[in-house]
C-alpha cells in the first residue's frame, strides 16, 4: 500500500530523547517502517499497528539518539526530529504571546519585531449607566477582539501560576518582553502574569468589593482594525457574581505565589481577595447577561456554585480560616463537574484544596477528594485508550474552544502528579496531547501560529490581520476543530466533515481559528510539564 506524505502525522516540531515517540498513518492495515539518519543508514525499523477506525500508528520510542531522521512509510517520507529540548521555543513564543496581546502600552519593534503597534486603549471607561469613569488601562486583549474580560482572566492568571508552581524549571528559561513589564526579574511566568493580575486589580469597586464584569468597547471593531486604532468609547459592565468569585481566587493564588517575589503585589491581591470575599457572602449569585446595548463577549454562566467553590477554596489556602473551610465543605460534596475551563471551575477549588496548609484542612475529606480526582483521569484515561491518537476525548467534546478542553485536561494529568495524585496514564496522555496540538492530528495541522512545517497561517486575530505583516503574531494556539460549524466559513466548507476535521485555517472563522489567553495558558503549563517529565 502506498502512502501520500499527507496521510504521515507527526510532531512537526519533534520528540524529546527521554520521550514517547509515535506517529500516525492513515490506513487500514499494518505495514512496515524504518527511520533513516543521514545517509540513509537505517536506524530503526518496526511495523504500525491498528490505532482504531482509520488509523495506524507507529511507535519508535526506543530511539533516543538525538538527530534528524527520515520517517519512510508506504512508499513516503518525512522528516522527524530528536532533541533534548524540542519544545523550548514553543514554550517561549506561547508564553510570549501574552505580551503581544498587552493592552494600553506600546510593543517596540526591538521586543515584538514586525508585529509592533503603538499604545492602544488607554483612555478611561464609563461605568455603564452612570456619568463616572474608572482608569482600567493594561492587562491583556482576552482574544481576536480588544476586550478585556475577568472571568476567562481569571482562569489565565490560575494557569499560569500553577505552572510556575508546577513547573518552574523548563519555564525559567522563557524570555519575556523586558522592555513592557516593570519588574523584569521576577520568573517569566510570574512576570507576565503579573500584567493581569495588576489589571485586575482595577477591576475592582473600590466601595463595594464586587469587580466589573469586562472593559471593552460597546461591539467588536472589524476584524483589520489595528490596537492603536480602536478608539471607540470604552465601556464597563456591571459588576457580577462570577467576576468578584473568579477575582477572588485569581487574586487569593496571586498572594500566596508572588509573596516570595513581589510582597507589596500580593499584600494587594490578597486584600483584594478579602474584599471580593466579603461582597460573595452577601452578593447575589445571578448570572451575568449582556446589557442590550453590548454586543461583545457575554462569558456568561448559569451554575455560579462551583465559582464560589474555588474562591473559598482558594481563600482557606491563602489564610486557613476555619470559617472558609466550612463554605469549602457543603460546596465540595456537590456534584459539581470536575474542570478547569472558564465556565465549569470546580477542579480549580479541589487543586486549592489539597494546596491548602495541611492543618486548615481535614484529611479524611482531602482522601475523598483524591480519589475523586484519581476516578476524573481514570475517565480521561479510558477515554484515550479508546481513540485512535490517543487523546482523552470523544467526538463531541470537539466544540469550540476544542484544543482549549483536550489541553485542560492533560493539565489535569499533570497537577495531580504534582500534588502527590499519581496515575499511569499522565505521560502518554500529556505527549499525545502535545503531538497532536504540534501536528499528529488528522489534517496534519499544527495548530500553533509561527510553528511546525503547516502552521496556523489566518487566525481569526485583530492585530495580525490589521497589521499588513505576511504571517501572523507567533505562539498563538488555535481553538482547533468544533463540529457544531458555528460560524458561515465553516458551515459552507465543512459540513459532513469528521469532528478531529472540523476546522478551517481562516480569518473568519471565529468559530475554530481564534485565538485566546485562556487557550494559551493551559498550554503554556502542559508544554513546561512535558519537557520535564519527557527529559528525565
Amino acid at each position: 500500500m502506498s502512502l501520500s506524505p499527507k496521510s504521515i502525522f507527526v510532531n512537526q516540531l519533534g520528540y524529546l530523547t527521554g520521550g514517547q515517540k509515535r506517529f500516525w498513518i492513515r490506513a487500514r492495515s499494518p505495514l512496515p517502517f524504518v527511520l533513516q539518519a543521514a545517509g540513509g543508514m537505517a536506524v530503526y525499523a518496526g511495523i504500525t499497528s491498528p490505532a482504531g477506525g482509520d488509523y495506524q500508528a507507529g511507535d519508535f520510542s526506543a530511539l533516543c539518539a538525538p538527530g534528524t531522521y527520515q520517517l519512510e512509510v508506504g512508499g513516503s517520507r518525512v522528516p522527524v526530529v530528536i532533541r533534548r529540548g524540542a519544545y523550548r521555543d514553543v514554550l517561549n513564543a506561547l508564553l510570549r504571546f501574552f505580551d503581544y496581546q498587552l493592552c494600553g502600552v506600546a510593543l517596540p519593534a526591538s521586543e515584538a519585531g514586525p508585529w509592533a503597534h503603538g499604545p492602544c486603549h488607554t483612555h478611561p471607561a464609563q461605568v455603564l449607566g452612570e456619568a463616572r469613569t474608572v482608569s482600567c488601562n493594561g492587562g491583556w486583549h482576552d482574544a481576536g477582539d480588544y476586550g478585556k474580560y475577568t472571568v476567562p482572566a481569571a482562569k489565565a492568571v490560575a494557569d499560569l501560576l500553577l505552572a510556575h508552581e508546577c513547573f518552574p524549571s523548563p519555564l525559567a528559561e522563557c524570555r519575556p518582553m523586558e522592555a513592557v513589564h516593570p519588574t523584569p526579574h521576577l520568573p517569566p511566568a510570574l512576570e507576565v502574569a503579573r500584567e493581569e493580575v495588576v489589571w485586575l486589580l482595577s477591576m475592582q469597586d473600590p466601595e463595594t468589593g464586587g469587580v466589573y464584569h469586562k472593559v471593552s468597547t460597546a461591539a467588536f471593531p472589524p476584524l483589520d482594525t489595528r490596537p492603536e486604532d480602536d478608539a471607540a468609547p470604552l465601556v464597563l459592565c456591571p459588576i457580577s457574581y462570577a467576576a468578584t468569585a473568579t477575582f477572588c481566587a485569581a487574586m487569593a493564588h496571586a498572594a500566596v505565589v508572588y509573596r516570595p517575589f513581589d510582597p507589596a503585589l500580593a499584600s494587594c491581591a490578597a486584600d483584594a481577595a478579602r474584599r471580593a470575599y466579603a461582597w460573595l457572602l452577601r452578593g447575589d449569585m445571578r448570572p451575568f447577561r449582556n446589557p442590550a446595548e453590548i454586543r461583545t463577549g457575554e462569558y456568561g454562566d448559569d451554575e455560579l456554585r462551583d465559582e464560589l467553590l474555588w474562591a473559598s477554596c482558594a481563600m482557606l489556602r491563602l489564610t486557613g480560616d476555619p470559617a472558609c473551610h466550612a463554605l469549602c465543605e457543603p460546596l465540595l460534596d456537590l456534584d459539581l463537574p470536575l474542570e478547569l475551563g472558564w465556565a465549569d471551575v470546580a477542579l480549580y477549588g479541589v487543586i486549592a484544596y489539597l494546596m491548602a496548609p495541611p492543618g486548615a484542612t481535614r484529611t479524611d475529606l482531602r482522601a475523598k477528594l483524591v480519589q475523586r480526582f484519581k476516578s476524573l483521569l481514570d475517565d480521561f484515561a479510558a477515554l484515550a485508550k479508546a481513540h485512535p491518537f490517543g487523546l482523552p476525548m470523544r467526538d463531541e467534546d470537539f466544540i469550540w474552544g476544542s484544543n482549549m478542553v483536550l489541553l485542560n485536561r492533560a493539565m489535569s494529568f499533570l497537577v495531580a502528579e504534582a500534588l502527590g495524585v499519581y496515575h499511569p496514564a499522565t505521560r502518554a496522555v500529556v505527549q499525545r496531547t502535545v503531538d497532536y496540538l504540534l501536528g499528529a492530528n488528522p489534517l496534519g495541522q499544527c495548530y500553533v501560529t509561527g510553528f511546525g512545517t503547516n502552521p496556523v497561517c489566518h487566525p481569526h486575530h485583530r492585530p495580525s490581520v490589521a497589521d499588513d505583516v505576511g504571517d501572523p503574531v507567533p505562539g498563538m494556539v488555535a481553538g482547533g476543530p468544533n463540529r457544531n460549524l458555528q460560524d458561515e466559513i465553516t458551515r459552507r466548507k465543512l459540513a459532513g466533515r469528521p469532528a478531529m476535521e472540523a476546522y478551517i485555517d481562516h480569518q473568519d472563522s471565529y468559530s475554530t481559528n481564534e485565538v485566546a489567553i485562556y487557550w494559551n495558558s493551559p498550554a503554556v503549563l502542559v508544554v513546561a510539564g512535558l519537557m520535564e517529565k519527557g527529559e528525565r
